[in-house]
């Protein structure tokens, strides 16, 4: 009842354009709906939903940086279907840097992979050594990470890492190997988008 008192009073607007009606529209959904291969090499193959650009950018912004939460359930149900077509796994969210958890008050990866209808193993952590990889170059990303993930143990489990945004590869390399080094089988990474 609040949910719709709420959309009542403030309509909502599509993430992408700004369009009232949807979280989402049409035109906007359609940048993020089929999962590309972003590289196959080293290690598991990479997919994206989209380009890190226009509305797939906006989107994404909208939902880490502008508390647009309610993104988090069609996110899910995007990655959910991208998951379809992979074999069956469970899903291993990327972690965030404590502070920015703090920040946006929620873990973003984990309640968009609660959205996805698998399974979900929350296994990676960052420590606090590791800073924000925003300008970073890959060199610069990969010794940002170095030594500072933490996987609890997974031995034998097959795992896709999910994530919102592939830029270099080196985040997504670095949890593959912590994951690895924990005894788990990586699958695949499916991202929302990828630069």
């Amino acid at each position: 009842m609040l949910r719709g008192l709420l959309e009542l009073l403030v309509p909502a607007c599509c993430a992408g354009c700004g369009e009232p009606g949807t979280v989402l529209c049409l035109r906007c959904h359609r940048t993020m709906s089929e999962p590309q291969l972003v590289t196959r090499s080293p290690g598991p193959p990479m997919y994206a939903l989209g380009a890190y650009e226009g509305a797939a950018r906006r989107a994404v912004i909208a939902y880490k940086e502008r508390g647009r939460r309610e993104l988090a359930e069609y996110f899910g149900r995007l990655l959910a279907e991208a998951l379809r077509v992979l074999p069956e796994a469970d899903v291993v969210p990327a972690p965030s840097r404590r502070a920015a958890v703090r920040k946006r008050g929620f873990h973003h990866m984990e309640l968009i992979a609660s959205h996805t209808g698998a399974v979900v193993r929350p296994v990676l952590r960052l420590d606090r050594g590791a800073k924000d990889s925003v300008g970073l170059d890959p060199a610069g990303r990969a010794a940002n990470l170095a030594g500072r993930l933490s996987c609890a143990a997974v031995r034998g489990a097959r795992v896709i890492l999910v994530d919102d945004v592939i830029t270099t590869g080196a985040t997504a390399a670095a949890c593959c190997s912590a994951l690895h080094q924990a005894g788990a089988e990586v699958t695949a990474v499916v991202a929302l988008t990828a630069t």
